[in-house]
């Protein structure tokens, strides 16, 4: 669920073009809604949650049990009950548990690890040491890169702060961080709406929605999908939106896979910027905990 959800779109992507075994992603509860009907002895299910706590996870967790599947979960530093429950877990271990933007972006790490050693054992596929080379690689690079892009991104918000409405539109790799930016950042961090859009569909629908001043935000991977962004792109220039572009290009080369840990920081920049120059700190909620509960991120050992 939420920004799993996105790590898991994005490890999906990798996995459709990586891995001759079939992957489907599905949000919690959504498992056992459809009850695949592949579900069972020769599965392998991968449950994700930084708690180990999530409610809809931990039920799939334990319905993907009863039908016999194998379980690997990804969680957080806990001993939680995705741990305990899972026949194999991967942990992310960090000394700063309120590091949650980092711990998203370790979780496509990891979930890209086990992709390409299941490429490598089953199809013979040398992927993973090369992603491997390109996440070293790219790693050292992310210092500087936080510290350059914070001041335009600071920029951009103040220019949007009082806007309502905001459309996120990406496609191929870079998807899921737009989910992630829509609907788990400018909505719940920034207390505005924010609508996601896959790059294919907005000839289809929200074309009918660009106006002058609309904020829309617009994630260009180095992927395929980048031919349609960029049409798209130029129609809402033409109609007057705001657009708002974060694109590869403009950052160190890296496999296409990669990108999503690039763009992840001009866009963490801007809704921490947003949400401050809305009058909210970024990790507050209204109703989340109190109306309805979460898993209590708090009771994380410093």
């Amino acid at each position: 669920m939420g920004s799993s959800y996105s790590a898991a779109l994005i490890a999906k992507v990798f996995a459709d073009s990586t891995l001759s075994i079939p992957v489907e992603v599905y949000r919690g509860y959504e498992l056992e809604f459809e009850m695949p009907i592949a579900l069972g002895k020769e599965s392998c299910v991968v449950p994700i949650s930084f708690s180990g706590e999530t409610e809809d996870v931990v039920s799939a967790l334990r319905f993907a049990r009863k039908r016999g599947a194998y379980i690997v979960s990804v969680s957080g530093p806990e001993e939680s009950t995705l741990v305990k429950e899972a026949d194999q877990a991967l942990q992310i271990i960090s000394e700063d548990t309120k590091a949650m933007v980092a711990a998203h972006l370790s979780q496509i790490a990891v979930l890209y690890m086990l992709i390409g050693s299941l490429a490598k054992y089953h199809d013979k596929s040398d992927k993973i040491v090369e992603i491997t080379r390109e996440l070293n690689d790219l790693i050292a690079k992310l210092p500087e890169i936080i510290e350059r892009e914070e001041e335009a991104a600071k920029k951009i918000a103040e220019s949007v702060k009082d806007k309502e409405l905001f459309y996120v539109i990406s496609g191929g790799p870079t998807f899921g961080l737009a989910y992630k930016l829509a609907m788990t950042e400018i909505t719940e961090n920034a207390w505005a709406h924010g609508i996601v859009q896959y790059a294919g569909e907005f000839r289809h629908g929200i074309v009918e929605q660009m106006g002058e001043g609309l904020p829309v935000i617009f994630l260009i991977g180095t992927d395929a999908s980048q031919v349609d962004l960029r049409r798209e792109l130029e129609t809402c220039k033409k109609l007057g939106a705001h657009t708002i572009i974060w694109d590869a290009k403009d950052f160190p080369r890296t496999d296409q896979y990669l990108t999503p840990f690039y763009l992840a920081i001009p866009t963490e920049w801007f809704v921490y910027h947003l949400s401050l120059l809305r009058g909210k700190p970024p990790s507050s909620r209204r109703y989340m905990g109190s109306v309805i509960p979460y898993a209590n991120m708090k009771k994380l050992k410093k």
